[in-house]
């Protein structure tokens, strides 16, 4: 894919929201962005020290997940096309642990120097101070993505957790159903169990009444 192209796709991104495609192809040469691809499975960025660079996917899906020093996996985010990851938008990393974007299909990424992201535009344009509220915005949303997580993961049981996520999801769709974005597996690490007594778990609240499960979609009975 070439910078044409990647600005076109660019335009879906939240991190360029309000920002014209011929400003995005301007942006990116000024910046010196570079456009990579990226197999399943390969990691796309590793987050050790100081990052030098913000990158947004652009096309497939990808993951951000730690792995302790017992090699432990916990699946923190999920990333599809038009997100935006970086160690300013990354949790944070004091334990030591490996802390990297893993593609989960074929992924095409932008990345971004990360001074030009973070540093004021000499010439004081439009296009850059517009860039620049739009990531102030995205790091506020992945500080409520992380207090969404922290309330999950506060809750003791895996049922009690299993409902507090479906009713996150629920409120945010307005509705009494949601589709989950990610699959069981993704799910029994997003809130820290083991699967197989997860998928114990919600057999048994299917039994209860107390929701009923089609595929990924999720629907809580009252």
């Amino acid at each position: 894919m070439d910078k044409c192209a990647a600005a076109v796709a660019l335009e879906e991104s939240k991190l360029f929201a309000g920002i014209s495609e011929e400003d995005i192809k301007h942006m990116m040469d000024c910046s010196k962005s570079k456009v990579q691809k990226f197999r399943t499975g390969e990691i796309i960025c590793t987050f050790e020290g100081s990052s030098d660079k913000v990158g947004v996917l652009i096309g497939g899906e990808a993951e951000l997940e730690r792995v302790d020093y017992a090699g432990n996996r916990t699946v923190l985010e999920i990333l599809a096309a038009g997100d935006v990851f970086g160690q300013t938008l990354a949790f944070g990393n004091l334990t030591g642990d490996m802390l990297d974007v893993v593609a989960r299909s074929c992924c095409t990424v932008v990345f971004i120097p990360a001074d030009f992201v973070s540093s004021r535009c000499s010439n004081a344009c439009v296009r850059h101070a517009q860039f620049v509220r739009n990531m102030l915005g995205l790091i506020s949303g992945k500080a409520q993505s992380l207090s969404e997580r922290i309330e999950v993961l506060s809750n003791r049981s895996i049922r009690d957790k299993l409902m507090c996520y479906f009713t996150i999801n629920c409120a945010k769709a307005r509705a009494d159903r949601f589709t989950m974005p990610f699959s069981f597996t993704t799910l029994a690490d997003y809130i820290c169990c083991d699967r197989s007594a997860m998928m114990r778990e919600l057999g048994q609240m299917k039994e209860d009444g107390v929701v009923q499960i089609d595929k990924r979609e999720v629907r809580l009975i009252s």
